[in-house]
């Protein structure tokens, strides 16, 4: 095991002595390609509570220029923990598209890789999570009342879950809430070990403690079993900031043209509770060389900077006066059967075909015979996917009467199940489809839902009778006589 610990380090030790505020590490932001299934992940896998969310304001140009990325929109929600200053934010990009995690993502790779959730009851934790879909990637590890297990969440962040917790002191009472998990550590992946150790030693006002979050035994819980890395750790309020530079295996860099609206964790944030301390915690980050976005944007009672060091990790600078902007900015847990949603309409529909599943499966994913059944006169695959050709991350570019539409394949469990959103052209916002195929032994029963809102205000009702009627239309009188006529 190579781990470096650099809390007696003495130019770090002195560094601390002279920052004045230490600000809690409390919120972990994440970009979401569907924003209700993630939430819904967070909230029945893990326990987390929901705190509401914002759309109109995650659409202005204020939101643009503090994330970086002109004219973005997107929308907003959040969930909060046991944590007692802390959410977790999920930002679903509208413009521009967020890009996919590439598929052979690995935690050794550059950028924000892992979080660390301790949650109440393990056992219930991973039997709710293997019902979603999120099945350890490894034998879990450590005797009764110490395990540890690792999974992926629907966007391909890798998510520890901790039966043990691992702050080396009890939070006291009453300073965290009533709720089934805590968000406890996150990590982030380094190829310069001692530039993110001075960058988050400025912001945090710190530098590394000597705790033992992980050690390289831990390494095979993420599939990386012998893998050897430099190690730090950060105690940030009640959560954990961990930092490693991986020695064997060497992760990838930064995607080519990654922005941080790309799907993944997109940021990390430190919060003050008065513009004072916000300010001081901005100017320590400006010592070591981040570059704002733009300057520091203040509102009364809250205020907000992001800022980017050498290596291109984002950091959110906040600040927000106690009271009333805690419940109107996702901090504190909606009332108990009160539950706003991200999206507002669904449609679906299910048919039974007289066919095997697997001739079922191969007409469904032979993008180019499409415009057969689906009701676009011309379809083509305008980008393969990975690692088969119509898998992950294809593109088919679909034309006709109906218009030109752009569909991308977000997931894909063979011979069960498909998962796609449309990118370009539809006259709706997040446009997400799910097709589940079921044997009934001669048979292969299809199931198609589709969720989405409508761009046009008042307009989801119509939308959503159309749609439905389409969607029928396709089921019953396109691929049912089309597949049962290649099967005869």
């Amino acid at each position: 095991m190579l781990c470096c610990s650099i809390s007696c380090n003495k130019s770090f030790d002195l560094l601390s002595t002279i920052m004045s505020y230490l600000p809690p590490l409390n919120q972990i932001a994440f970009s979401v390609i569907d924003l209700r299934r993630t939430e819904a992940w967070f909230r029945e896998g893990l326990g987390f509570l929901p705190a509401g969310g914002s759309r109109i304001m995650m659409s202005s140009p204020l939101a643009a220029m503090i994330q970086g990325i002109p004219k973005a929109a997107s929308t907003c929600w959040w969930l909060v923990g046991a944590n007692p200053w802390f959410q977790i934010e999920m930002f679903q990009f509208r413009r521009p598209v967020a890009k996919l995690m590439p598929a052979g993502f690995r935690p050794c790779d550059v950028g924000y890789t892992r979080i660390g959730v301790h949650v109440a009851d393990f056992d219930t934790a991973l039997s709710n999570l293997a019902r979603l879909g999120s099945e350890p990637l490894a034998p879990v590890q450590g005797e009764r009342g110490k395990r540890r297990a690792c999974v992926r969440n629907p966007d391909g962040v890798y998510v520890e879950v901790m039966e043990d917790d691992p702050l080396p002191q009890p939070q006291p009472p009453g300073t965290e809430r009533h709720c089934a998990a805590a968000m406890r550590s996150v990590t982030l992946s380094t190829p310069d070990f001692a530039a993110s150790v001075a960058y988050l030693t400025a912001i945090s006002g710190r530098g590394p403690v000597d705790i033992a979050l992980h050690d390289d035994s831990h390494e095979a819980l993420w599939g990386l079993p012998g893998a050897r890395c430099k190690r730090a750790v950060f105690a940030c309020g009640d959560v954990l900031v961990e930092v490693v530079q991986y020695l064997d295996p060497i992760g990838k860099p930064w995607p080519q043209g990654y922005r941080i609206c790309d799907q993944g964790i997109l940021n990390i944030a430190f919060g003050a509770r008065n513009k004072r301390d916000h300010m001081e915690v901005y100017a320590r980050s400006q010592n070591v060389g981040a570059r704002p976005n733009r300057a520091p944007i203040h509102i009364p009672g809250s205020g907000v900077v992001y800022v980017n060091d050498a290596l291109g990790f984002s950091v959110e600078i906040l600040w927000m006066a106690p009271g009333k902007a805690d419940r109107e900015w996702g901090f504190e847990p909606l009332p108990l059967g009160k539950r706003a949603l991200p999206d507002n309409c669904r449609i679906s529909g299910t048919v039974k075909i007289a066919a095997p599943l697997d001739r079922v499966w191969n007409i469904l994913n032979e993008h180019e015979q499409m415009g057969r059944w689906i009701g676009f006169d011309q379809v083509a695959l305008q980008r393969a996917g990975v690692p088969e050709r119509n898998g992950y991350s294809a593109e088919r570019h679909m034309s006709g009467n109906l218009g030109v539409v752009v569909e991308q394949i977000t997931s894909v469990i063979a011979q069960r199940q498909i998962r796609y959103r449309v990118i370009e052209g539809s006259p709706l916002h997040f446009h997400q489809g799910e097709i589940t195929l079921k044997p009934q032994g001669e048979f292969t029963e299809v199931d198609w839902s589709i969720r989405f809102r409508s761009k046009l205000p008042f307009a989801g009702l119509l939308l959503r009778s159309l749609m439905q009627r389409l969607l029928n239309r396709m089921l019953h009188s396109g691929l049912k006589p089309y597949a049962e006529t290649k099967q005869r």
